[in-house]
């Protein structure tokens, strides 16, 4: 490979990175249109096709520019590429089956409706033969045995279930397996002003990325009012932010425990998501 490879290589992999990936591909197939043989080019169009996730496409490109000049294409690119390839073929009908999981589910509700709860649960069963770790089939799985006089089995499925984490629509399911009573968890803690407004203030230095500052304001508030669920909202994002994920899904849990609607959900899976990595 030789120093004009080297640059063309380097300037696609740059605007890869940039996530530019149409302004990578236009480079190269101009190039192409030029040099159609040449090996080179045709690995960077392998890469284009791997960063925009056409991983059969890469593979051929791949495997062509192999075919001008072996050494072109390093073999940990090449090994990634073939798995990747192979394994998204596998992944096709699983995806196509992911799809049936919400008509599944609504046809084991209406048995439960119905009082049918053996009928139900296959129905359950089914979806997580497709999804084992889908949260909605396995708490309504758990409400049939739990229904069916298999009280501990039921439990056993939802100890290590968070409520959180489950579909709003499916949490009857759940809060009468636990024994919960929504309206109790209802929030109506009244916000003193000043914390109001170093609340204000620690999501306004937030948004500028400012998190020292921001924290400082939601300890401040904290010392006000301890049962107040914003300053721990926002603390949970500043944790976040610094690194702190294990600290910051603490938070999460602390401010879900006091307002249940306190934390977005996407942010929760993020954190947890976060924190479970560095377990």
């Amino acid at each position: 490979m030789d120093l004009s490879d080297l640059v063309l290589l380097f300037k696609v992999q740059t605007l890869i990175e940039q996530k530019d990936f149409e302004g990578a591909n236009e480079v190269v197939d101009d190039l192409l249109k030029q040099n159609p043989d040449n090996a080179s080019i045709i690995f960077a169009k392998a890469l284009c096709l791997d960063a925009m996730g056409d991983f059969e496409a890469s593979l051929e490109m791949a495997e062509k520019a192999r075919s001008i000049d072996v050494d072109v294409v390093p073999d940990d690119f090449y090994n990634a590429i073939v798995f990747k390839a192979n394994n998204a073929v596998k992944q096709t009908p699983k995806k196509s089956e992911k799809s049936k999981i919400p008509s599944i589910l609504k046809s084991g509700e209406n048995l439960i409706e119905r009082g049918e709860f053996n009928k139900a649960k296959l129905f359950f069963d089914r979806a997580r033969g497709i999804q084992d770790d889908n949260m909605e089939a396995l708490v309504c799985q758990a409400y049939c045995f739990d229904s069916l006089g298999k009280k501990t089995h039921a439990h056993e499925l939802v100890d290590d279930i968070d409520r959180f984490e489950i579909d709003p629509k499916f949490l009857r399911y759940y809060d009468e397996l636990m024994g919960i009573d929504a309206d109790d968890a209802c929030y109506d803690h009244i916000s003193l002003k000043e914390v109001t407004d170093l609340c204000d203030d620690g999501f306004g230095y937030l948004k500028d990325y400012k998190i020292k500052d921001a924290k400082a304001c939601f300890n401040k508030a904290l010392k006000l009012d301890d049962k107040d669920v914003n300053p721990v909202v926002g603390n949970a994002y500043c944790l976040y932010h610094l690194g702190y994920y294990v600290l910051a899904f603490k938070e999460c849990k602390k401010a879900i425990n006091m307002d249940i609607e306190s934390i977005d959900r996407d942010f929760y899976r993020k954190v947890k998501s976060k924190a479970s990595e560095v377990k």
